[in-house]
């Protein structure tokens, strides 16, 4: 796995800071993350460590279909099984997000142009509606 550019997870937790939102893993990360450190293998304590030095805190994670399944409808499980109203996708990666995509914060992927702050400013504003 690739690792986390960290000049980009202030810009992350300000988006959690300024709106009390929560962390759930919707990319491959979530192979390897568990709530439950010791679960975690070497990629998932990775994360988990990295984003605990920033103050972030990973509240879950989607359920990984496969790859025949688009990664919008692993999210739109999660949201209707935790009854979410108000949530943003934030993703370097245009999925098929179909009626998700008005909440897709389309970031940059390579490293240094990732979450930059007009996508967080445009997160604060979906998650404060």
């Amino acid at each position: 796995m690739s690792n986390i550019d960290e000049t980009r997870l202030p810009l992350l937790k300000e988006i959690i800071d300024r709106t009390g939102a929560e962390i759930v893993l919707t990319s491959s990360w979530r192979n390897h993350w568990d709530s439950d450190p010791r679960k975690c293998d070497q990629n998932g304590n990775y994360i988990r460590e990295i984003f605990e030095r920033y103050g972030l805190k990973i509240s879950g994670k989607t359920e990984d279909f496969g790859r025949v399944i688009l990664r919008g409808e692993e999210v739109r499980a999660w949201i209707a099984a935790h009854s979410v109203e108000t949530f943003a996708i934030l993703d370097d990666y245009a999925f098929g997000w179909g009626d998700l995509t008005q909440y897709v914060v389309k970031t940059n992927p390579r490293s240094g142009y990732g979450l930059e702050e007009s996508h967080v400013k445009k997160a604060v504003a979906l998650l404060n509606k």
